[in-house]
């Protein structure tokens, strides 16, 4: 048994480090992931003699641990989940330093890979691998009518977009769209399941185009929610202008959902990876800049007869962890000849 402490800034029940967690440590792999959360820290300084390899998903907790790590002296990787670009200065000096001081560095597409500047990737290239985002194939989840709990006119064409509120998720340019929309179909609704720093500023927009009762702020839902509503909506959209590989889309995708998505090639490289249409898998694409795309794009989608019938293996998460184990089963040697 391998075991792996997954270094975070906080524990959240619908957290991609959450969510691969809970579904290792109950399928049949041989390891052992324990969540560790900057407030957890000082449990580490106990644990110099265990042996184990730190697997780390957000910067700030990353670079506090590798400072640690000076003393703890552990195997370390990271994975970088989003786009460099959208990144702040201060997470970008603190990145540098995760790259240089960890063992290996896990990017989750292709594109994330590409978007680090040219000087980095001179440094990083024979340390790092490319790992597909997975998700479950069949997940387990409580249906919920989420539908008479949030209000929702069963008769209305339902457009879901669940993401956190910030520039890169492209909320004000999808608004926009949905004004046109709706004033050809007033049966047409967006849901905004989410948060963020740009809340305010989108809420604002909303009621500049009249579009209140169009358009429904779910807040911050739960995971049986989202699969709740990917499950009953009409449409999920995600007109992003940067993506790592998001995960909220796969999961969209295994529940046959019809999906919209920017013509980026954060989401058109994994068809490409595999060679696979990504019509057969539902998806369409949109321009992200052109709100005439967008709005052609949504009014296409819904005309579209799903397809219930593809295979998604190529996308489960029992792929993606088993690549996983082979760099952990590399470090975990290295780990093991230390004591």
């Amino acid at each position: 048994m391998i075991n792996i402490k997954y270094i975070v800034n906080g524990v959240s029940k619908t957290s991609v480090p959450k969510r691969w967690s809970d579904y290792i440590n109950r399928e049949n792999f041989p390891l052992s992931i324990e969540m560790i959360s900057i407030d957890k820290f000082p449990t580490l300084l106990g644990s110099k003699n265990q042996n184990y390899i730190a697997h780390g998903h957000h910067i700030k907790a990353m670079a506090l641990f590798i400072i640690l790590n000076f003393f703890l002296r552990k195997k370390s990787i990271y994975t970088l989940h989003g786009s460099y670009k959208f990144l702040s200065k201060t997470n970008k000096i603190l990145l540098r330093f995760i790259f240089r001081y960890t063992d290996r560095i896990v990017c989750v597409n292709q594109t994330v890979y590409d978007d680090i500047s040219e000087s980095i990737k001179e440094k990083i290239s024979k340390k790092c691998d490319i790992i597909l985002n997975g998700v479950e194939k069949s997940y387990s989840y409580k249906k919920i009518d989420v539908y008479k709990k949030f209000n929702i006119n069963k008769s209305d064409t339902i457009i879901f977009h669940p993401a956190r509120f910030v520039v890169e998720k492209n909320h004000l340019k999808l608004i926009e769209a949905m004004k046109v929309i709706v004033d050809k179909d007033s049966g047409v609704k967006l849901l905004l399941a989410g948060a963020g720093e740009l809340e305010d500023e989108i809420r604002d927009k909303v009621k500049e185009l009249n579009l209140s009762k169009n358009i429904i702020f779910l807040g911050l839902i739960s995971r049986d929610e989202v699969y709740s509503f990917l499950q009953k909506c009409d449409l999920f959209v995600m007109p992003s202008i940067s993506e790592g590989l998001n995960i909220a889309f796969l999961e969209a995708i295994s529940m046959r959902c019809r999906v919209l998505v920017s013509d980026i090639e954060s989401f058109r490289y994994p068809f490409t990876h595999y060679n696979l249409t990504p019509t057969e898998f539902n998806v369409r694409f949109v321009n992200p800049n052109s709100i005439n795309s967008i709005t052609e794009g949504i009014e296409e989608s819904l005309k579209c007869q799903k397809n219930m019938d593809f295979d998604f293996s190529y996308f489960a998460l029992e792929n993606m962890i088993l690549e996983y184990l082979n760099i952990y089963k590399k470090l975990n040697k290295k780990e093991e000849n230390v004591f």
